[in-house]
């Protein structure tokens, strides 16, 4: 396969060898792609930047399998700066990405809500909502859509003021009794479904949720980008 210039950006890179390094990046038309790019720690343009993290890039490469190799690099669009704990956010979404999309299978929705984050963690623009919607997005179009609005053994609608828990194998049941944990209410999931009126609490029980689903979907492997969220945050008290 050649590929000429397609955008794309690094979701993440290791050294390979002596000069080269290893790529899983995420394309529009293509989707994730492992790509190795040889010799560029020789080279200073690199270095500079040109692979860096959030950076628009047009990406071109040949080959066949699974690893190909990358043959040309450009600069598309300026790249984004995130900082504190924005800086950490990308590092998360980055890792869902590699962790939850399959290879070679275009998500241009996908890849058009990456671009919409990376500008919200860039003006720091209330950042766990974009964080909850990427979320939901993601999960959307792998097929693992939440269904928000009813009961999965009754098909009732859902009730603002009742408690639900959510199981990602199946749906929304209603709480029984206070045992029932964690559980979220029905206001919080019409915030969620609706994509807006968050405020702090339903942030938090939506948090609690998605992170539940994610955890679900991942075969319970951790996330690193979380536990370095953990190890700041203990550091920062």
């Amino acid at each position: 396969m050649n590929v000429e210039l397609t955008p794309a950006y690094v979701l993440h890179q290791r050294p390979f060898r002596e000069t080269s390094v290893l790529l899983d990046i995420f394309s529009k038309q293509f989707g994730r792609v492992s790509l190795i790019a040889k010799g560029v720690r020789n080279n200073k343009r690199n270095q500079n930047g040109l692979l860096q993290l959030y950076q628009p890039l047009l990406v071109s490469w040949m080959g066949r399998g699974d690893l190909q190799t990358l043959t040309s690099v450009e600069v598309d669009k300026p790249r984004y700066i995130l900082q504190s704990q924005s800086a950490l956010c990308g590092l998360y979404i980055n890792e869902l990405v590699v962790k939850l999309l399959p290879m070679h299978i275009a998500e241009p929705s996908v890849f058009d809500a990456y671009e919409q984050i990376l500008e919200r963690l860039q003006q720091a623009d209330d950042i766990e909502v974009a964080l909850r919607l990427f979320e939901k997005c993601l999960l959307m179009h792998l097929g693992y859509g939440l269904v928000l609005d009813q009961e999965v053994e009754t098909g009732a609608t859902i009730e603002h003021e009742q408690r639900y828990q959510y199981r990602p194998d199946s749906g929304l049941y209603r709480c029984v009794n206070q045992l029932d944990k964690p559980s979220i209410s029905g206001r919080s999931l019409q915030h969620l479904l609706m994509e807006r009126d968050f405020d702090k609490q339903s942030l938090s029980e939506v948090k609690q949720m998605m992170r539940s689903v994610i955890h679900f979907y991942l075969g319970g492997k951790p996330l690193r980008s979380r536990q370095l969220f953990a190890s700041m945050k203990q550091y920062s008290n």
